[in-house]
Formats: structure tokens, C-alpha cells, sequence
């Protein structure tokens, strides 16, 4: 497996947190764009969806669920 980058799962662990691309921006002072590309790139090193959208809110898929657990460990 490729290594994670921090910066991508500490995005990734801050919207998971927080529930919303918008929020995690205003809580890290990046754009929501910066955020959506650094997850994106954390999707691609994975190989797999790490979000699924619900009407306006992002849920957890299953390797998310697995992937916060690690970012949580290293973040809390």
C-alpha cells in the first residue's frame, strides 16, 4: 500500500468530524475546493469511495468508517 499523505487524512478526518466540506474549511482556513481535491487524491490512494453524499450531508462509507478510525487514533 502507498503511503497516506497527513495533510489528505487530516482533511478527511475533520470533514468526517464535522459533517461537511464547509465547516472543516472554516475550522482549517483552506477552501472547500482545496478540501474536495485532497480527498479525492486520498480516494485515489485507497482505490476506494471514502464519502457518500446524502441529500446536502457526506455519510461514511465502509472503508471511510475504517480510515476515520485510523485518522482518529493519530488526530485525537
Amino acid at each position: 500500500m502507498r503511503h497516506l499523505n497527513y495533510n489528505h487524512l487530516l482533511y478527511f478526518w475533520t470533514v468526517a468530524r464535522e459533517g461537511s466540506i464547509t465547516k472543516a474549511s472554516e475550522l482549517l482556513h483552506i477552501t472547500p475546493q482545496t478540501i474536495s481535491g485532497q480527498i479525492k487524491l486520498l480516494e485515489e490512494t485507497i482505490g476506494e469511495p471514502l464519502f457518500k453524499r446524502q441529500g446536502r450531508g457526506l455519510l461514511l462509507t465502509e472503508t471511510g468508517q475504517v480510515v476515520h478510525i485510523y485518522a482518529d487514533e493519530i488526530f485525537s
